[in-house]
């Protein structure tokens, strides 16, 4: 995926960058990964198990150069500066032909940046995208407990139409299910 990166303002005025990000920002991206699940449980890993060794910034660049290159896949970030502070990923939902309809999301933004409407602008960038790239469908997976982003996939006109009870066990025993959802493009 690739578009020229443009310029975008935050609800408080402040003015960043989004562009799709590809090999060269394998550092920074692992980086923003970290944080972000740090900061919240909503990720699906802890921020301790996301590797920053020299091997994982391999992996991660030569898994950012396949998603850069590939026209129907791809990744986008929100840049403050030269730091990314918000993240929305695009990817196959499976590889055969009979899933080809159907991508899946992904997205996180840095906690000193929430209510920004960073999280609006990335999901329409990203279906804007999904839309372009021939996709019928988008689908996703949120966290029970993570009401603030339910609150925006609906607002994006996504609906709930599974749940996996227990999906996610903390480490401190905690139990919450994983809420699916999708939206027809």
């Amino acid at each position: 995926m690739y578009f020229e990166p443009e310029k975008i303002t935050s609800k408080s005025g402040r003015e960043l960058k989004i562009a799709p990000i590809g090999p060269d920002h394998a550092e920074q991206f692992l980086d923003f990964m970290r944080q972000v699940s740090e900061d919240t449980h909503f990720m699906s890993r802890y921020g301790d198990e996301v590797g920053l060794t020299d091997k994982d910034i391999t992996i991660e660049k030569k898994r950012q150069k396949e998603l850069f290159e590939d026209e129907r896949q791809g990744m986008i970030s929100i840049f403050d500066g030269e730091r990314i502070i918000g993240n929305i990923a695009v990817r196959n939902a499976g590889k055969g032909r009979k899933t080809t309809h159907r991508c899946s999301v992904g997205l996180a933004v840095r906690k000193e940046y929430h209510g920004e409407g960073l999280g609006t602008i990335l999901m329409e960038y990203a279906i804007k995208f999904a839309k372009s790239a021939g996709y019928q469908y988008m689908e996703l997976g949120v966290l029970s407990d993570n009401i603030k982003a339910q609150g925006l996939y609906q607002k994006m006109g996504f609906v709930e139409w599974g749940r996996l009870p227990e999906a996610f066990i903390l480490d401190d025993g905690t139990r919450i299910d994983e809420i699916t959802m999708y939206k027809k493009l």
